[in-house]
């Protein structure tokens, strides 16, 4: 199996690089496996959605999302925790923020400071694990 980062993903999915563009279309069409780490996930939602040439909305990366895992070639890095996160991301977080939570969800809580946002909203869905500003 051979693992992809970001800029693969990229070219495969904006087809922009006329010489990178059909490479990373001959490898997802045949590798017989390929990797996806969570860091490349939460890189490629930054790049598409805050990358000058592309901002694409947060709703149309979740369809990236869901067509990546529905690749049979692709195997995706905790694959329960990206559709979790994309279920979060749709009721409103933010894809990181979900991503974050859905990867604790092991443990009693997830803590944080400076989203207070992300905090409430989590706690009104009552995702799992309990989102929590210590004090």
């Amino acid at each position: 199996m051979k693992s992809v980062d970001t800029n693969i993903l990229v070219r495969y999915y904006a087809q922009d690089d006329v010489l990178q563009s059909p490479i990373a279309l001959r490898l997802f069409r045949d590798e017989p496996e390929l990797f996806v780490t969570k860091t490349v996930l939460l890189e490629f939602f930054w790049v598409l959605t805050q990358a000058e040439k592309f901002r694409f909305p947060p709703e149309q990366v979740m369809a990236v999302f869901e067509h990546l895992k529905g690749l049979p070639n692709v195997v995706i890095e905790d694959e329960l925790s990206l559709r979790t996160a994309i279920t979060g991301c749709r009721a409103g977080l933010e894809f990181p923020d979900a991503l974050h939570l859905a990867a604790s969800g092991a443990c009693s809580a997830f803590l944080t400071f400076d989203d207070r946002k992300f905090a409430r909203r989590a706690q009104r869905l009552n995702l799992v694990p309990v989102c929590e500003i210590p004090a």
